[in-house]
C-alpha cells in the first residue's frame, strides 16, 4: 500500500510556485459555475482552484489538440519531417484532473498507443505529462459518471492524488513518477496521519451519498443493460427523432473526452514548401465518412447520430470491455438542440 502524505494549507502557497517553475503547470480556475484550465506561473497573484468538479475542456486537448503540425515539407525533400523535440522540452504537470477524464484515457491510449502503429505526438505528450488528480466534492446538473460505475475520485491512470481536507491536501502515488515527484518535495510533506486519512474517507462517503441520490432520481438504465439497449434499437425511428433536433454542430464531439477522430490537411508555407495538420472531425458531419467519387455509407444525420451511441456503446466494449462515455456531461452542457445524452439512453431502454 502506497503511503499516504499531508500537504498544509500554508505549504500549499509554497510548493506551487515551485511546481510553476520546475514545470509547465496548469490546473483549474473558477470562471462563474464553470472550471477552465489555466497556465499557473511562479509570480501567478493566486493559487490554483481546487475544482469541485471536471473542467470545460476534457483532458484529451493536451495529449491530442484540436490543431497541430504533423510533418513539413519542402520543395527539395519529398518526404516530410515532424517536430517531436519541442513536446520534450519540459515536462508538464496537470494539477486538479478528475475521475472521468482518467477514465477516458483508456480509450485514448488504445486508439493511438494500442494499435499496429503509435501514434507519436500522442506518445511523447503522455510521456511528458504527470497527472496529479483530485476527488470530485461536487456535481454538475450533467454530471453522471457514477450511473456507468465510474466512481468521482481517482482510481487509475493518475500519477497522484489528492483529497481536499479542512487544513490541506491528503495524497498519495499512483505511480513511479508520482512517487518521485513526491520525493523531490518532500520537504513540504509530512506523513499522514490516521485521523487525516478518515476525513478524506469520510469526505468521500457524503459525496458519494448525495450523487448517489441525485443519480437515483434519474431513473437511468442500468450500466450493464446500455450496450444491449442500443444494439437493439438499430434500426430504431429514435435515430430520425434525434436528427430533428440536431443542428450538426459537432460540439458533443469536441468536448467529449474520449471522441478521437481527425482530419489531415495540408497547407502552404512560405518559399514553396507546405505542411501536413492534424485537425479535429466530427462523425456528425456530412461529410465525415464520405468517400473518394463521393460515396457516403452515413449520408443521412440519423445515421450520423446513431453511429456515435453504437460507437461508445457497442464498438468500444467489444474491444476493450468499457463504454467510450465516462458520465462527464459536456455533451449535454455543449449541444445547441438541447440534446441530453442521458434522455437518449432512456428512450433506448423503454422502446
Amino acid at each position: 500500500m502506497n503511503k499516504s502524505y499531508f500537504l498544509k494549507n500554508a505549504g500549499i502557497k509554497e510548493l506551487i510556485p515551485s511546481l510553476a517553475r520546475d514545470f509547465k503547470l496548469f490546473a483549474p480556475e473558477r470562471i462563474e459555475e464553470t472550471y477552465k484550465w489555466r497556465r499557473v506561473l511562479e509570480d501567478s497573484p493566486k493559487p490554483p482552484d481546487w475544482s469541485q468538479y471536471r473542467t470545460v475542456e476534457p483532458l484529451k486537448t493536451f495529449f491530442f489538440p484540436p490543431r497541430y503540425t504533423v510533418a513539413t515539407y519542402s520543395a527539395d525533400t519529398p518526404q516530410g519531417k515532424a517536430d517531436l523535440d519541442a513536446l520534450k522540452e519540459k515536462q508538464t504537470v496537470l494539477f486538479g484532473t478528475k475521475a472521468c477524464d482518467l477514465r477516458s484515457l483508456k480509450v485514448l491510449d488504445h486508439v493511438f498507443l494500442e494499435g499496429e502503429i503509435e501514434d507519436p505526438f500522442y506518445k511523447a505528450r503522455r510521456e511528458n505529462t504527470i497527472l496529479i488528480a483530485s476527488d470530485c466534492t461536487e456535481f454538475t446538473e450533467n454530471c453522471f459518471c457514477l450511473a456507468l460505475g465510474i466512481n468521482p475520485f481517482p482510481e487509475d491512470n493518475y500519477d497522484i492524488k489528492f483529497s481536499v481536507l479542512e487544513e490541506g491536501l491528503l495524497l498519495e502515488a499512483g505511480s513511479q513518477r508520482g512517487e518521485s515527484l513526491l520525493d523531490r518535495y518532500r520537504s513540504h510533506f509530512t506523513e499522514a496521519t490516521a485521523s487525516q486519512k478518515e476525513e478524506a474517507e469520510k469526505n468521500r462517503n457524503t459525496f458519494i451519498d448525495n450523487y448517489r441520490k441525485k443519480i437515483a432520481g434519474e431513473n437511468l438504465p442500468e450500466k450493464d443493460s446500455i450496450k444491449g439497449y442500443v444494439e437493439k434499437n438499430f434500426k430504431s425511428g429514435i435515430w430520425e427523432n434525434y436528427s430533428e433536433d440536431c443542428v450538426e454542430c459537432g460540439a458533443c464531439n469536441l468536448v467529449c473526452p474520449t471522441c478521437h477522430c481527425f482530419i489531415l490537411q495540408d497547407y502552404a508555407r512560405s518559399g514553396g514548401d507546405f505542411g501536413r495538420s492534424l485537425l479535429w472531425d466530427s462523425c456528425q458531419y456530412k461529410t465525415f465518412a464520405r468517400v473518394a467519387g463521393g460515396a457516403n455509407p452515413r449520408r443521412r444525420l440519423a445515421e450520423r447520430i446513431r453511429n456515435r451511441f453504437d460507437k461508445k456503446f457497442s464498438f468500444f466494449p467489444e474491444r476493450i470491455d468499457s463504454y467510450a462515455c465516462t458520465g462527464c456531461g459536456r455533451c449535454t452542457e455543449a449541444c445547441l438542440a438541447g440534446i441530453d445524452i442521458r434522455e437518449v439512453l432512456k428512450e433506448l431502454a423503454s422502446a
